[in-house]
């Protein structure tokens, strides 16, 4: 039986059997992760030395521990500790200081290169993975994972793509929409600097982490600012969060803009089907899960560690994964429920563009002044 911890909570909720145990240490106060070797002992029917995998909660541990963790406790007879975390730089934090026992952990783009610029991740060896090849081409070995080794294996993938009221205007496909001066007042896109360059350098034919391939970075950059002064005066408000833009394309407050595509599938579901989200033919930022090995465990944590993602990629495991999850997967595994989610991408992820974490922070102060001055301007 799988269990999860985190020693934040304070207080034993009632569960089903089937499930309490897995979650009884996360609700014992003061127990960090360095404890739960000896309590998972102390509960009864696992081993004193569990593979420790870290998570996110919410929705994505409800979905791991249905789909996942049972299943791959059964397959490999081990003992499956799970670590909630809050989120997955906390999840690193958590690592690099050596306040988590974790063996495996989920991580973003930007926690996944830190972890290999850092040395916190173990390099994967593909070759020993049976299933490695079923990813796509796009995933495999990202523009995030630094060095030339492989430190994260790709699970499922979401986008930010455009969102549009399909009843005032039509099916639409590509970013020059929210470029479109018949839109004024209804276009709405993300607040951040670094989503405002790039999707602005897609919608412009450029490469986002290589700006200024063509000519030079000044030229590149100067003429994405340029359009994305240009775009300010079409916007009705730039959003900061899911529930922020959900409610503007739900309440008509904006026609077309970015999105988060599993937020405004959500959004379809709940009836606001005058909705639709599509990956333009410009291409959409990417984004995908990715399990890393922390790096110095020991030989036997390591085979399971390999075995845990070589599991993690069988379709009859990654399917009902991804659909409880709502992000389609990374492999070319599919189903009618993942086709009909708004990050699915039937080309196999050939439309998504992932960033650089080392490029954007190369520029992260100039992108952020820059921005500063066109909000305020």
């Amino acid at each position: 039986m799988s269990e999860s911890y985190t020693g934040s909570a304070s207080d034993i909720g009632s569960r089903s059997e089937s499930r309490s145990r897995r979650r009884v240490l996360q609700s014992i106060s003061g127990v960090g992760a360095a404890g739960v070797v000896g309590l998972s002992g102390c509960l009864g029917g696992g081993s004193s030395d569990p593979f420790v995998v870290q998570v996110t909660g919410g929705n994505y541990i409800d979905s791991y521990e249905s789909e996942v963790f049972s299943a791959f406790e059964e397959e490999q007879d081990v003992d499956v500790a799970v670590n909630q975390i809050s989120d997955q730089f906390d999840g690193y934090n958590q690592i690099q200081s050596g306040q988590s026992d974790a063996h495996v952990t989920i991580t973003s783009a930007n926690t996944l290169y830190m972890g290999a610029t850092n040395d916190v991740w173990e390099p994967i060896n593909t070759d020993e993975l049976d299933n490695y090849d079923s990813l796509g081409d796009t995933f495999k070995n990202p523009v995030y994972d630094a060095g030339d080794d492989v430190h994260g294996i790709p699970t499922v993938y979401g986008t930010i793509g455009m969102a549009y009221n399909r009843d005032e205007l039509g099916e639409l496909d590509s970013w020059e929409a929210c470029w479109d001066q018949a839109n004024a007042g209804n276009v709405t896109m993300q607040g951040t600097d670094f989503v405002r360059v790039f999707t602005t350098a897609l919608y412009l034919g450029m490469d986002p982490n290589e700006i200024g391939a063509d000519s030079s970075y000044e030229d590149g950059i100067g003429r994405i600012w340029d359009s994305v002064r240009e775009q300010k005066d079409l916007i009705s408000s730039y959003w900061s969060t899911g529930d922020e833009h959900v409610r503007m394309y739900a309440q008509n407050e904006a026609y077309v803009g970015e999105a988060w595509g599993g937020r405004i599938k959500a959004a379809v579901d709940d009836g606001h089907d005058h909705l639709d989200y599509v990956i333009p033919k410009e291409g959409a930022y990417g984004w995908s899960d990715n399990w890393a090995m922390v790096s110095g465990i020991d030989d036997d944590k390591r085979s399971t560690a390999m075995d845990f993602f070589d599991f993690l990629l069988e379709e009859d495991v990654l399917v009902p994964l991804a659909e409880a999850l709502g992000y389609p997967p990374a492999t070319g595994a599919t189903s009618d429920v993942i086709e009909t989610l708004g990050d699915y991408d039937p080309t196999g992820g050939e439309r998504l563009t992932f960033l650089n974490p080392g490029y954007q922070e190369e520029h992260s102060d100039e992108w952020s002044q820059e921005w500063e001055s066109i909000q305020s301007s």
